[in-house]
C-alpha cells in the first residue's frame, strides 16, 4: 500500500510545481535578484523531497566537515532508510573529491588560507546520495543503485538549506504561504503562488501550530529519550518537554546542531566557526537566531529579536538549550525527521484523511526510533 506521503509527493511530481522566489538582492548564489527565471521545481534530480530532508543534516555535516576524525558515525555502514515506511528505500551518504580547474584550484587555495583566520567555506569535495536498497518499491521511482548530489552551485534548484525551510511548509492548496530561507541576510522568499506579495490569511496559523498527536512506538539502539514510549502527545507537550519552545525554529536549527555535533565549522552570518545565524521561515514573523555549541559542549539557539506576531512569543535574547544533546542524538534526529511528514499529513483536507494512524521511521545505521501519527478529525480541532 502506498504511504498517505508518497501519494502527496507523487501528485506533486505529476503537477510539475514549481517554487516561485523573491530577493532583496544578489548575495545568495542561488537565487539572486537578477535570476531571469525566479521559479525552482519542488522535485528536483528526481529526487524523494521527504528522504532527501531526511538525509540533509548528515549531508550538511558532511559537507562542512574538514577533519574526518572528528565525525561520529561510521560512513561506510551508515545506511539511512526512508523515513516512509519500514520496507522502503535505504541511501548511503559519501564524498569525493573535486575535479577543479586550475583556476578553481587556486580560488580553493585562498579559501584554504582565509580559512586559517576566519570560517570560510571550501569547496573541494562534492557529497553524494546514493540508493543501496529499492526495499519493496519506490512510489517516485528510485531504483537500487541511483545517484543524487549535493547541490552547491546549481541555480536552476533549490538551495539545500532554504529547501530544508520552505518545503515542509509549501503547502498546495489554501493553506500555502510565503516561507523565508534560514539566511536572513538574503531574505529570499519562497511561495507557491504567483502573487507572494499577498500571502495565505492562515500564515500565522501554519507556521508552528499543530493538531495531530505522536507517539514513538519503535526504538533502535540505547540512547536518551526525554519523553515515554507508546504514550501519546501533542507536539505542545513533547515540545515544552524538550524545551525547544518553537518545533519550526528547532528543525531549522538541527542540521546546524548536528554539524556541531560531527566536527563541522558554521561561521554563517557570525565569523565564528562554532555558530550561525539562522532564521525562523515565517516571513512576517521573523526571529533571527544564533545556533551554537558553547565551551561547556552545550547546544542552544539565541533569540535575537521578537515580534509581537510570534505564535510561540519568543522573546529577545532568549536562550533555547537543546537539553543532554549529545547522547539524545537519535531521538532530535528522529524529531526533525517527524516535522516534514507531520506538515504533511496535517495539509490534507477532510475528505484525505486516513484512517490509520501514519508510521515515520527515523533510522540512521542501527540507530533510530519509528514515530505515529494520529490526525485528529477536523471536526476537533482547535
Amino acid at each position: 500500500m502506498t504511504h498517505t506521503i508518497c501519494r502527496q509527493m507523487c501528485e506533486e511530481k505529476s503537477k510539475d510545481l514549481k517554487a516561485t522566489f523573491e530577493a532583496n538582492d544578489n548575495r545568495c548564489r542561488y537565487h539572486a535578484k537578477e535570476a531571469e527565471d525566479k521559479k525552482v521545481p519542488l522535485l528536483s534530480q528526481g529526487m524523494c523531497p521527504v528522504a532527501y530532508l531526511n538525509l540533509y543534516p548528515t549531508l550538511f555535516a558532511l559537507h562542512l566537515n574538514q577533519d574526518e576524525s572528528a565525525i561520529k558515525f561510521n560512513l561506510r555502514d551508515h545506511n539511512i532508510q526512508c523515513p516512509l515506511g519500514s520496507d522502503g528505500v535505504s541511501f548511503k551518504v559519501h564524498r569525493t573529491k573535486a575535479a577543479l580547474s586550475p583556476l578553481e584550484r587556486g580560488k580553493n587555495l585562498i579559501r584554504k588560507m582565509a580559512n586559517i583566520i576566519m570560517p570560510v567555506e571550501v569547496f573541494d569535495k562534492h557529497t553524494h546520495i546514493e540508493a543501496v536498497d529499492e526495499g519493496e518499491g519506490c512510489p517516485l521511482g528510485i531504483k537500487k543503485g541511483d545517484s543524487f548530489y549535493f547541490n552547491l552551485d546549481q541555480t536552476d534548484e533549490f538551495c539545500p538549506a532554504a529547501f530544508n525551510s520552505v518545503y515542509p511548509l509549501l503547502g498546495t492548496g489554501k493553506n500555502n504561504f510565503a516561507v523565508g530561507c534560514p539566511d536572513y541576510r538574503t531574505n529570499v522568499k519562497f511561495s507557491l503562488e504567483e502573487d507572494i506579495s499577498r500571502p495565505s490569511k492562515k500564515e500565522t496559523a501554519n507556521c508552528d501550530n499543530y493538531s495531530s498527536k505522536i507517539k514513538i512506538t519503535k526504538v533502535y539502539g540505547d540512547f536518551s529519550i526525554p519523553i515515554e514510549r507508546d504514550h501519546w502527545y501533542t507536539l505542545d507537550e513533547v515540545i515544552k518537554i524538550c524545551g525547544i519552545r518553537c518545533y519550526a525554529s528547532f528543525h531549522v536549527a538541527f542540521p546546524y546542531l548536528y554539524t556541531l555535533y560531527n566536527g563541522g565549522q558554521l561561521g554563517f552570518l557570525t565569523r565564528d566557526r562554532q555558530s550561525a545565524g539562522i532564521g525562523c521561515p515565517n516571513t512576517s514573523s521573523l526571529i533571527k537566531y544564533i545556533v551554537s555549541k558553547d565551551n561547556a559542549d552545550q547546544y542552544k539557539f539565541l533569540a535575537q529579536n521578537t515580534n509581537s506576531n510570534c505564535p510561540r512569543e519568543i522573546e529577545a535574547s532568549e536562550e533555547i538549550f537543546v537539553g543532554n544533546f549529545e547522547k539524545s542524538i537519535p531521538f532530535y534526529y528522529g524529531l526533525y525527521d517527524l516535522y516534514t511528514s507531520l506538515k504533511k499529513i496535517e495539509s490534507l483536507g477532510a475528505n484525505q484523511q486516513s484512517k490509520a494512524d501514519t508510521s515515520i521511521t527515523s533510522l540512521k545505521g542501527n540507530t533510530g526510533l519509528v514515530w505515529s501519527i494520529m490526525k485528529l478529525p477536523d471536526v476537533m480541532r482547535s
